[in-house]
């Protein structure tokens, strides 16, 4: 599950990606799966890989031109998680939050009611359900 708070009622989303090769984007596809809706509530939690909640949509993969690089960018959907593959896990909201990077074994740390936080920009926590909502509803 990806948790998110988006800060209001507007227009949200999250995407899972694989971020290992961050540094050959040009060379190679990127690999995601991205939702997008509007928030009916002040936590959105969304199966990864799974329906969205009602209301949001999948995006399809799509070419996405990257006119600053002179490149384009082919997106291929992301249909299961790997072992030894890292992940991206990233949201926004009315603001842009921390993206998560995570591993099937990082999943093996989170217990019933915890979240997997980002801890920075390069480390992760894991920290209580209402932890997680109480500071990203302060970060807002």
């Amino acid at each position: 599950m990806g948790v998110l708070v988006p800060c209001g009622d507007s227009f949200a989303q999250l995407s899972v990606y694989e971020d290992d090769h961050q540094d050959e984007t040009g060379n190679r596809p990127l690999i995601r799966w991205h939702v997008s809706g509007r928030p009916t509530s002040e936590a959105v939690e969304i199966a990864l890989l799974g329906q969205p909640p009602e209301g949001w949509e999948v995006a399809d993969a799509v070419d996405i031109p990257a006119a600053e690089a002179g490149i384009d960018v082919d997106i291929e959907p992301l249909t299961e998680l790997r072992p030894g593959v890292t992940y991206g896990l990233s949201g926004s909201g009315h603001r842009k939050a921390i993206s998560v990077d995570f591993t099937l074994a990082d999943l093996t740390r989170i217990g019933p009611d915890q979240v997997l936080a980002p801890r920075g920009h390069d480390s992760t926590t894991v920290v209580s359900r209402e932890t997680f909502l109480r500071k990203a509803r302060d970060k807002c």
